[in-house]
C-alpha cells in the first residue's frame, strides 16, 4: 500500500474534546483525526467484519478505514518479546496478566452506529474478575477498559488520531512504543522510546515518567525490556521488582504461580538430598547410586529439617534411612 501523509479524516466536524460532554451516545464528532503512514479506503460493516488487516480506524457511518502500510516482520517484535516480559512479571506476581492482541475496540453512537481501533495489545492486571472483551470485540461501556493499552509505532504516529480516540474514551493508560529498529519508511523525526499516557482528573492525558498500572515500571525500563534480543539480568531484575510490587499490593508472591512453586520445591528438594548425602558420607553410609528412591524422595519433601537430620544421624543404613524418613 502507499504510505498517506498526515491525511485527516473529514466525514465530521466538530471538536474531539465534546466526547462524553452533551454528546449523544457518548461518541465524539472528530472533524481533524490524522493518520499518518495510513492509508484511507472504503469499508462497510461486513467488511470489517470480515477484515483480516489490521485496522488502525474504522467508522461505520462513513464507510472508511484507515489501514497502516506494512513495515515487515520487525513490526511484530516489540509484541512479542512484550508477551516475555509481562509473563515474568505475572510469574513473580504470582497471579496471570491478560493480554489481549488482536481485539477491536468500539463504540457505537446514539442511532447505533460503531466507530473502532484496533491497538497492538491490551493488558488486564485483573482477568479473573474484569468484564472481558468477548468474540474479538470490546465495546466501550459494556466490558471493563483494558489497564493498558499498547500502540506499536514502526511506521504510524497515534499521537494525532488513536491517542485521542482513547483518551476521549477514557481509557486509562497508554503506551506507545516506537521501537529501537527503523523501518526504512519511518519519519525520520520519530526517536525510538517508549512514552506513557495517563489519564488526568480532567480526562486527559498525560505524559508520565512511570506506570500508574505497573507501579514503578519506568518508562526508559520498558522499553529496553522489549528491544533487547533476550532478558537480561538487569532486565530480569526489574521485572522482579515490578512483579513483587504487584504482589505486595495483592498479597501474592511466586509461590502462588504454578510453576516457580514447582521449581522452588524441585530445588529445596535437592538442598535436602544433597545434605542427608553429606551427611551419611560423613558417616561412613553407604549408598547404591539409586539412593533416595523415589517413595524417599517424596517423604523428603514433605519432611521438616529436622527430622531429616534425626534421621541421617541415626540411621544404620542407606535402607535404614529411608525406613526412619518415612516414618
Amino acid at each position: 500500500m502507499r504510505q498517506v501523509r498526515s491525511r485527516p479524516v473529514e466525514n465530521r466536524p466538530g471538536n474531539p474534546r465534546d466526547e462524553g460532554r452533551g454528546q449523544a451516545g457518548g461518541v465524539p464528532v472528530f472533524g481533524d483525526l490524522e493518520f499518518p503512514g495510513c492509508e484511507q479506503v472504503p469499508m462497510s460493516s461486513v467488511q470489517h467484519e470480515a477484515s483480516e488487516q489490521h485496522v488502525e480506524f474504522w467508522d461505520e457511518a462513513a464507510g472508511i478505514a484507515m489501514i497502516a502500510d506494512s513495515p515487515g516482520l520487525g513490526h511484530e517484535e516489540p509484541r512479542g518479546l512484550l508477551a516475555g516480559v509481562v509473563e515474568r512479571i505475572a510469574q513473580e506476581r504470582g497471579a496471570r496478566i491478560g493480554r489481549f492482541c488482536a481485539v477491536s475496540l468500539m463504540r457505537h453512537d446514539s442511532r447505533g452506529l460503531r466507530r473502532a481501533v484496533e491497538p497492538d495489545e491490551c493488558l488486564y492486571l485483573y482477568p479473573d474478575r474484569a468484564s472481558l472483551p468477548a468474540g474479538g470485540s470490546l465495546i466501550v461501556g459494556e466490558s471493563d477498559p483494558p489497564d493498558v493499552v499498547v500502540e506499536i509505532d514502526h511506521t504510524t504516529d497515534v499521537r494525532r488520531g488513536k491517542l485521542r480516540v482513547y483518551e476521549s474514551w477514557a481509557f486509562p493508560e497508554l503506551w506507545v512504543e516506537v521501537p529501537d529498529a527503523e523501518p526504512p519508511t519511518r519519519r525520520r523525526r520519530r526517536l525510538s522510546g517508549l512514552t506513557i499516557y495517563l489519564l488526568n482528573a480532567d480526562g486527559e492525558y498525560e505524559p508520565a515518567p512511570a506506570s500508574r498500572a505497573f507501579p514503578g515500571w519506568r518508562a526508559e525500563e520498558i522499553h529496553a525490556a522489549v528491544n533487547e534480543p533476550v532478558i537480561t539480568d538487569r532486565a530480569n531484575a526489574i521485572l522482579r521488582r515490578v512483579g513483587a510490587a504487584l504482589g505486595r499490593r495483592d498479597g501474592t508472591g511466586p509461590d502462588d504461580d504454578p510453576l516457580l512453586r514447582a521449581h522452588r520445591r524441585e530445588g529445596g528438594l535437592c538442598e535436602r538430598v544433597e545434605l542427608v548425602r553429606e551427611t551419611l558420607r560423613a558417616r561412613r553410609v553407604a549408598m547404591s547410586p539409586a539412593f533416595p528412591s523415589e517413595s524417599c524422595l517424596a517423604a523428603l519433601a514433605e519432611a521438616s529439617t529436622t527430622d531429616i537430620v534425626s534421621a541421617s544421624l541415626a540411621c544404620r543404613d542407606a535402607a535404614d534411612f529411608e525406613d526412619l524418613v518415612r516414618g
